[in-house]
């Protein structure tokens, strides 16, 4: 039988996923097994890769549905509830992430002590709303080709419009305005940096670590790839929202724009996990051509062990 497009974005979406997974699996224990889980600059680059991993998980249970696997019976509204959830938990752990460097350049502070609270409200507020379809009766088959999500079966029905309601008040709305914000806060850092470093660049006459301006342009060095992070996650959820929002208009998309959406959303795990990869390796190179690599990791505060 030859494979129509639906079936190829299912089969890509699904090998995606497992393929992102498996790489989310290996940098998450590398980084264990190196003991670099004892510097919060890693715990906090480990957790964005901890949250793509849930999110391709979603997407991997997403492919059951859309492959028709589990996208009848009470199966369907449990995918669909996990695939909200674990989207806001990578959500809300981007924008932690976002405050805790935005805290470090401007104000040269670290905010380790409130990671306890950092990882549990990322973990815990998503329950406070995203069981609400599951008392509208909104989790379900959204339509034949998008499988298990916030919807309603028959779309000429109110359940179909409170559906689509709910999908912009839990889902696509929260994340591409929380998002939108997170970018301009960090456009926002990257012109602090700038101005602040053209300001202070003829202040600087040594390259040791007692002056507080190298100590902070060490530390800059350091926290600069966990930006990539938010960077990738709002591509994504634009993206993803931009069918969307075509789709509930009526408006005839592209297969190319849905097969990006699918591929954006099944790649989160592996992209997160290279960029982890590239830190490690970038900060390594880095520290063998300082004199005082180990000096630099302990008085860096974003770096410093907890």
């Amino acid at each position: 039988k030859k494979m129509n497009f639906t079936d190829t974005v299912t089969l890509i979406m699904g090998c995606t996923s497992a393929f992102s997974v498996v790489i989310c699996v290996i940098v998450v224990t590398i980084v264990t097994l190196l003991g670099l889980c004892k510097h919060f600059m890693y715990r906090l680059a480990t957790y964005q890769v901890v949250g793509a991993l849930l999110m391709n998980v979603a997407t991997g249970l997403a492919f059951l549905s859309y492959a028709g696997l589990s996208s009848r019976g009470p199966t369907c509204p449990v995918i669909a509830f996990v695939n909200v959830y674990f989207t806001w938990i990578k959500l809300l752990l981007t924008l932690g992430m976002t405050v805790h460097v935005f805290s470090y350049v401007v104000y040269r502070k670290s905010l380790a002590y409130l990671e306890w609270f950092y990882v549990a409200f990322s973990v815990l507020v998503p329950l406070l709303f995203s069981w609400v379809p599951f008392v509208t009766h909104n989790y379900g088959q959204a339509d034949p080709n998008l499988g298990c999500f916030i919807d309603a079966p028959n779309t000429t029905s109110a359940l179909h419009r409170n559906g689509i309601i709910e999908e912009y008040s839990i889902y696509y709305g929260p994340l591409l305005i929380l998002m939108t914000l997170d970018m301009v806060t960090i456009t926002g850092m990257a012109i602090y940096v700038k101005r602040r470093s053209l300001t202070h660049t003829s202040s600087v006459m040594s390259s040791s670590l007692n002056n507080p301006y190298e100590a902070h342009r060490q530390g800059l060095l350091y926290f600069s790839p966990l930006l990539a992070y938010p960077m990738l996650f709002f591509v994504i959820i634009l993206v993803s929202c931009l069918v969307n929002l075509l789709r509930v208009l009526g408006v005839q998309t592209s297969n190319w724009l849905e097969l990006t959406a699918v591929v954006l959303l099944a790649s989160a795990g592996w992209i997160a996990g290279a960029i982890l990869s590239a830190h490690l390796c970038c900060v390594h190179t880095y520290m063998k051509r300082e004199t005082v690599p180990f000096e630099i990791e302990q008085r860096t505060p974003l770096v410093e062990d907890s």
